[in-house]
């Protein structure tokens, strides 16, 4: 991957790119519903929270949703979808269960490597992510992210008042931190929000799928990796 001057910019999603969502998700689950684990594939239920919350977020942004009413409406969606059902009660505890718990969160193995290795080498590295900004700051400074990255190469939707998969947030990224698209790729977990939404912007994309799900499109990211000490072999520098 080659460019004028030899440096990148490097920019990573959050959620579920650098740390595993999954982990806190599994765990108010479990603590509010004690639910059967036999007949339940987190990951499966997760992903289909994940979806519904893609879908729910634009109403979120234009003001039609507020943002705990959208929170607790993709549980009862997803939850619903999975055949499970659940009350509004029971998915206002899970929601304020999942929060609690995603301040104390680990970087997913290999991960941390991989920025200060980026970072040592001398190219531009940054975070791009969807969602509040306290809340997704919290979370960095959780995983000691904010250590490692400066503010200004730290983009999140709310304050930005652009998000994933619309091409302008990473055109934006581009202007505001001198770099191009040519120049530029984008590490994240989702097909539309990060594949699809970097791809339209010109980006280079690395699509990390850890669980092997299949893409929603046609569209051809730069690389895929199941793990980082993948994405650390792969021909990027």
């Amino acid at each position: 991957m080659d460019n004028s001057n030899g440096k990148l910019a490097i920019f990573f999603d959050l959620d579920d790119t650098l740390y595993d969502h999954l982990v806190p998700f599994r765990e108010a689950v479990r603590e509010v519903l004690q639910p059967d684990e036999t007949r339940l594939i987190y990951a499966d239920l997760f992903y289909k929270v994940r979806h519904h919350s893609d879908l729910l977020w634009p109403k979120y942004l234009r003001g039609e949703l507020a943002l705990e009413e959208t929170r607790v409406r993709r549980l009862e969606l997803a939850f619903a979808e999975y055949g499970i059902e659940l009350e509004r009660e029971q998915a206002v505890k899970i929601q304020a269960a999942y929060i609690g718990r995603q301040y104390s969160i680990k970087m997913i193995e290999g991960a941390a490597e991989q920025l200060q290795r980026f970072i040592s080498l001398g190219h531009k590295v940054g975070i791009i992510t969807n969602g509040p900004q306290d809340h997704q700051m919290s979370k960095l400074r959780g995983l000691g992210v904010d250590k490692l990255i400066p503010e200004n190469m730290i983009f999140i939707s709310d304050a930005v008042g652009l998000a994933k998969p619309d091409p302008a947030i990473f055109a934006h990224v581009n202007r505001v931190t001198g770099t191009t698209a040519e120049q530029s790729l984008y590490v994240g977990d989702t097909w539309d929000n990060d594949v699809v939404g970097a791809l339209a912007a010109g980006w280079k994309v690395c699509w990390y799928n850890p669980r092997g799900r299949q893409p929603g499109t046609e569209h051809k990211p730069s690389h895929i990796f199941t793990s980082y000490r993948e994405f650390s072999e792969l021909p990027l520098i």
